[in-house]
């Protein structure tokens, strides 16, 4: 027997992304934990529902088909928790924070849907690329995107999200399009932050270089215009420039290799208790954003 919808939840994480520790991440609890509940609910249901290996989890047939069972019994419940939502009002004040760039090119569009569906709520959206302490400044809820630190706040995974290489075409016209990743230590670098240490990989072959520092900026959206205008090379969110892609304004480079590590869409917030409908309400709907319009 089931125990709790929370199980089924973290059966679906687990089956999703193939591995406890990347499933615990998103279900924002420990690895440990996790690996602990995913044994109980085997032995509540008396069927082994993964294959495990050293490296990853594979589910067995009896984790296939509960897959598709918990999709519908979760798409039921998230129907009737969007439901109760909808018919209670809900009202009060949501302070967010994420950073300046993706506030701007992704989320401001997420708040505006929000406000339309509930304008009951006054929501404070503060755009930083500093890490603000949530509890010290009155923050209801963070949303990040990277690589999440080990921390004591609770950290929800919204969604994966992709780094990709890129140059205008200009500037690959003077340059020449790399064709190993040695090739990025003679161009010039377009920095976010500091990271000018790149890793790359590919069929198990993982490649570190680092960049030659051209230009560096913790605004991405600066360090964008800079690749735009044809001044470097830069690593930068798919999200961002998806548009300037389409538009050829930038050309991607080794789009066969993945940049190292795996980074994701968080929504963090101080305590999983007692949490604010307000907070509840702005995830659901960011998870419904994001699904309709994919980071």
């Amino acid at each position: 027997m089931l125990d709790s919808i929370d199980e089924l939840r973290l059966f679906i994480a687990v089956f999703e992304e193939g591995s406890i520790r990347a499933a615990s991440e998103r279900m924002g609890m420990t690895a440990a934990g996790a690996s602990k509940r995913l044994l109980a609910l085997e032995d509540s249901v008396g069927r082994r529902l993964f294959n495990r290996t050293t490296r990853k989890l594979s589910p067995t047939s009896d984790g296939e088909k509960l897959y598709q069972h918990a999709l519908s019994i979760l798409e039921s419940v998230e129907k009737a928790e969007r439901g109760f939502f909808q018919k209670t009002e809900i009202t009060g004040h949501l302070r967010i924070t994420a950073s300046a760039t993706f506030a701007q090119g992704y989320l401001s569009s997420v708040v505006s849907s929000y406000l339309k569906r509930y304008p009951g709520v006054i929501v404070d959206l503060h755009p930083t690329d500093q890490l603000v302490d949530l509890a010290a400044h009155g923050t209801d809820l963070a949303i990040r995107h990277g690589v999440m630190a080990d921390s004591s706040l609770i950290a929800q995974r919204i969604s994966a999200s992709r780094r990709l290489i890129c140059a205008a075409p200009q500037y690959w016209e003077k340059q020449g399009m790399p064709t190993s990743p040695k090739d990025l230590t003679t161009l010039d670098g377009l920095i976010v932050g500091k990271d000018s240490s790149w890793t790359m990989s590919r069929g198990g072959v993982k490649k570190t270089c680092k960049i030659r520092n051209r230009f560096s900026s913790s605004l991405g959206e600066v360090v964008r215009q800079m690749a735009i205008d044809g001044h470097g090379v830069a690593l930068l969110m798919d999200w961002h420039i998806r548009d300037d892609l389409d538009s050829g304004k930038l050309v991607e480079a080794f789009s066969d290799w993945a940049i190292e590590p795996p980074v994701g869409i968080y929504a963090v917030y101080p305590s999983r208790e007692n949490i604010a409908p307000t907070v509840l309400s702005f995830v659901a709907h960011l998870k419904e954003w994001v699904a309709a319009h994919p980071v």
